[in-house]
């Protein structure tokens, strides 16, 4: 099952939930909320929008994780707000070009592997195995908070352009069986910087927040991950 399948008509209808500071908690008994013919069941207390997992599943077996490249080819661009000086100054029509596709799936998969190794946790695996986890993702939305830094947005001269933030960008995850393809887990999130300090927005500015997103997410998956396999373990 594909990661578009599996996640889009169940979590485009779901309602966001905040994050709290409590411990996680996945829903049980007969009023607990469920998708997927009822094998995944939502977490509350998440630090992301939305999760479901199979409070079933034998976590404790996955000592790999098999990293799919980042699914970009769907994104919706939410176009920055433009104000009067924008119109005149900027062709405010935000795109994604092929390489900076290629750069998100480099981030990406960077930060999904230096996160989920480093502490020994697991080992990075290049195809399905029995004791092997698959981590699919997509980049459903990017909100850009100001026009693209290239020529063609901001001129040659590229202009300095400040913004509250670099913008928003939301991501879906789905966690499945290596081997069987069953799935285990689905999340959604959101990460937001416009509330963040006013400074300049630039391509590099703009890389930094990119990389912080995917670190973020990165690490909540390997925190989520961890603690499945030692609820398992005590099972």
């Amino acid at each position: 099952m594909s990661i578009r399948n599996a996640l889009i008509p169940t979590l485009a209808a779901a309602t966001l939930l905040a994050a709290c500071s409590s411990e996680p908690t996945i829903q049980t008994g007969d009023d607990a909320e469920t998708i997927m013919g009822g094998t995944l069941a939502k977490v509350d207390n998440t630090a992301v929008d939305l999760a479901y997992v199979d409070p079933a599943g034998n976590y404790d077996r996955y000592d790999r994780v098999w990293i799919v490249p980042l699914d970009v080819d769907n994104i919706e661009i939410i176009q920055p707000k433009a104000n009067a000086s924008m119109v005149n100054r900027y062709n405010t029509e935000w795109e994604l070009t092929d390489a900076d596709k290629e750069k998100l799936q480099k981030e990406f998969a960077d930060s999904m592997t230096k996160e989920l190794t480093s502490k020994g946790d697991f080992e990075v695996a290049d195809g399905p195995g029995d004791d092997v986890i698959k981590v699919e993702a997509m980049i459903t939305a990017i909100a850009p908070s100001g026009p693209k830094d290239d020529t063609a947005s901001r001129g040659i001269g590229r202009s300095v352009v400040i913004t509250e933030g670099s913008g928003a960008m939301a991501i879906a995850i789905m966690l499945a069986d290596g081997d069987s393809g069953e799935v285990l887990a689905v999340i959604k999130d959101t990460r937001n910087s416009t509330n963040a300090n006013w400074g300049i927005n630039n391509s590099v500015t703009n890389l930094a927040e990119v990389r912080r997103n995917f670190n973020a997410w990165s690490a909540q998956i390997h925190r989520g991950l961890v603690g499945l396999r030692a609820l398992a373990e005590n099972q």
